[in-house]
């Protein structure tokens, strides 16, 4: 039977912990390293459903895309959510191992599924990994370009910024546009498909005719949990690995 330690330690060789951005938090945060690990779960986000969800199957790990603790904390206690959260991993002895942008950047990450799901064959992988910029097949409106996302991703809360037609396209998972992205798609005439898209880029994109898809944040890395758990069980014979039916799309 694998321990947590063992469990991290081959994360970090797959998908190194140093390849996370600064502000980032992946590794093991919660638990004991020296503990046996009979089942894993797999989630994009650690709550109290989903921890709860891996105390009632008896699993000892919870291995998730978000990190559980994200920034620095000088208290854990049941007064903030997150305390809550690590204070409810600890009593249900469960650990959480996170892999953030280290598994975005990855070359078999979120953001090339991403990239892939909406139909790139050949592509450039740009901003040190966090973009993939690619063309469609042939040109389409935008708002069938639209379509072709929700449908790809699932995702029922789609929204847009511009119009016109789509043929280059720069995919990035999560909430990663930038003002850098934007004058790029700018320059190459390119729809940006991402989430979380704050006013201020929004308002910028639209003012500079450039065009942008918005999921949601969770629709545009739920591959995470898939491939994850395809990756434990290949990896770690004897373990169980269970993809968490609780963690869903708050906005679907």
């Amino acid at each position: 039977m694998y321990t947590v330690r063992e469990i991290r330690d081959k994360l970090n060789a797959a998908f190194p912990f140093e390849t996370a951005l600064s502000y980032d938090n992946v590794g093991l945060l919660v638990g004991h390293a020296g503990k046996k690990v009979s089942k894993a779960l797999v989630s994009l986000d650690v709550t109290h459903e989903v921890i709860r969800e891996a105390r009632d199957l008896g699993a000892e790990l919870i291995v998730s895309h978000h990190p559980v603790i994200f920034r620095e904390r000088k208290n854990v206690t049941d007064e903030s959510y997150t305390g809550g959260v690590v204070l409810d991993l600890i009593e249900s002895g469960v650990a959480a191992i996170a892999l953030h942008t280290n598994y975005d950047r990855a070359e078999e990450g979120n953001n090339r599924h991403l990239a892939l799901a909406l139909g790139a064959k050949d592509f450039a992988v740009t901003e040190e990994g966090f973009a993939i910029e690619f063309d469609l097949e042939e040109e389409i409106s935008l708002e069938d370009f639209k379509a072709k996302v929700k449908s790809a991703l699932a995702d029922r809360a789609v929204r847009s910024v511009g119009e016109g037609k789509v043929r280059r396209v720069i995919t990035s998972c999560g909430a990663g546009i930038s003002e850098e992205m934007i004058l790029r798609a700018k320059e190459t005439d390119a729809c940006i498909v991402t989430a979380d898209v704050k006013h201020n880029y929004a308002s910028m994109a639209l003012d500079l005719g450039v065009k942008i898809v918005e999921t949601t944040h969770y629709a545009s890395e739920w591959a995470f949990t898939e491939k994850m758990a395809k990756y434990l069980a290949e990896s770690f014979d004897g373990v169980e690995v269970i993809v968490s039916r609780h963690n869903i799309n708050p906005y679907a």
